[in-house]
């Protein structure tokens, strides 16, 4: 017992320790993230092909299946949850778009995270404060993906059950086969033994869409983390710094080093946000726009007709969107106050004794500090606790023009 306490108290961190499940649910779908020493095998890129080839084979039927129902305009409903499914299928692929556009930056992200991250040492792990910092991370991803994932299951699965218990317990005559997404495929599945690999096909194609929605976001949590470990580990340092000045020979110049070490730390940590920003600009935009008219969709269905197999998906599936945005919100205030609180620690920390020059380069620090950074969706919108009104907002009006077309 005791060799297996010392074994975990000598244990190190790393930047994969972080990334470890964003890059699972991206395995899942064929893709490699970020360019690593492995290289993909040939099954590994079949395997990415054919699961593409199956999602956008869903897709385009999801898409001529919502195209037939809107112009019967026979169920509405059923239209407006087609509708949602299509807006988050749109999402998981043009998710996945990005990150394989993006896979540079991303790889330059990860080698810069790898460069700043604090060494094996049992000092600098504990100075970095990073097993809380990891276990803050594991709790939010996976709590995240679980409830994704429940989701997922939940609108595979009950439909699928409903018809188990109707055909084989109850034995009803007519009980119908029902997909999970959509009704229209290019073949007849009824009442024949297509219909399960016709099942298989679209419960593989949401898992695809469903791994590519959270991966994103997995890697956004895991990566905003690690940069606001790095301030606060900045900020902490700022504040407990000693003066030397009137104490050693050499302390001013022993002081200006530090200091310059730090302003160093600071720049390194500026530059992390801004390629963060560039690589998940496009999928924050298309989370908080697809997320908006997702929660409308889903907010007039449930206000349309009450039916139990539609409403405990659907329920899921408008928790787990507002979670997600919400979440998102929540990291860029994190990140905001984690960077603003460089600044006040710039300033609180004992620096009166210190010389000229040590003072006129705390004031850089403090003057950065004032710009505090966060989440950018592109250029259109800086994500904060505040924007999740704006978010509510949208999604309001979008369901009252939706339930005004209705009426």
């Amino acid at each position: 017992m005791a060799n297996v306490a010392e074994e975990s108290k000598e244990k190190h961190y790393d930047v994969d320790d972080f990334l470890r499940l964003p890059v699972i649910f991206y395995n899942v779908m064929g893709i490699a993230p970020y360019e690593t020493d492995r290289k993909p095998t040939i099954w590994f890129q079949i395997y990415f092909v054919l699961n593409a080839v199956n999602a956008v084979l869903a897709f385009t039927a999801e898409i001529a299946f919502m195209v037939n129902t809107f112009r019967d305009n026979e169920n509405f409903l059923e239209s407006c949850i087609v509708l949602s499914y299509v807006s988050f299928v749109v999402t998981g692929l043009l998710k996945m778009c990005a990150v394989m556009y993006r896979k540079p930056k991303l790889t330059s992200l990860v080698r810069q995270l790898r460069t700043c991250f604090p060494s094996s040492s049992a000092k600098d792990q504990e100075e970095y404060a990073v097993k809380s910092y990891l276990d803050r991370s594991h709790m939010y991803t996976k709590g995240f993906g679980g409830l994704y994932t429940i989701t997922y299951f939940a609108h595979i699965l009950i439909p699928l059950l409903v018809y188990i218990i109707q055909s084989v317990v109850l034995q009803y005559p007519d009980a119908e086969q029902i997909m999970p997404f959509y009704q229209l495929e290019p073949w007849e599945f009824h009442d024949s033994w297509l219909f399960y690999p016709t099942y298989f096909h679209q419960s593989f194609a949401g898992y695809t869409a469903t791994c590519g929605s959270i991966a994103g976001d997995l890697m956004i949590f895991a990566v905003v983390l690690q940069v606001i470990m790095h301030y606060e580990r900045l900020a902490k340092v700022l504040r407990e710094f000693k003066i030397q000045a009137l104490n050693a020979p050499n302390g001013v110049n022993e002081d200006l080093r530090k200091l310059q070490s730090l302003i160093a730390n600071h720049i390194d940590i500026l530059r992390l946000t801004d390629v963060m920003n560039e690589v998940f600009g496009i999928p924050l935009l298309l989370n908080f726009i697809v997320s908006a008219l997702l929660v409308c969709l889903v907010g007039f269905q449930l206000t349309l007709d009450f039916n139990p197999e539609y409403f405990c998906k659907q329920v899921l599936l408008l928790t787990s969107v507002l979670f997600e945005v919400y979440l998102l919100c929540s990291f860029s205030q994190m990140l905001k106050d984690a960077s603003e609180n460089v600044g006040h620690a710039a300033y609180d920390m004992d620096w009166l004794g210190s010389d000229k020059r040590f003072k006129k380069i705390l004031i850089y620090i403090s003057m950065r500090a004032q710009k505090p950074v966060c989440l950018k969706a592109t250029i259109v919108l800086d994500l904060s606790l505040s924007t999740m009104s704006i978010f509510l907002g949208m999604s309001y009006k979008f369901f009252g023009a939706l339930k005004t077309m209705y009426q």
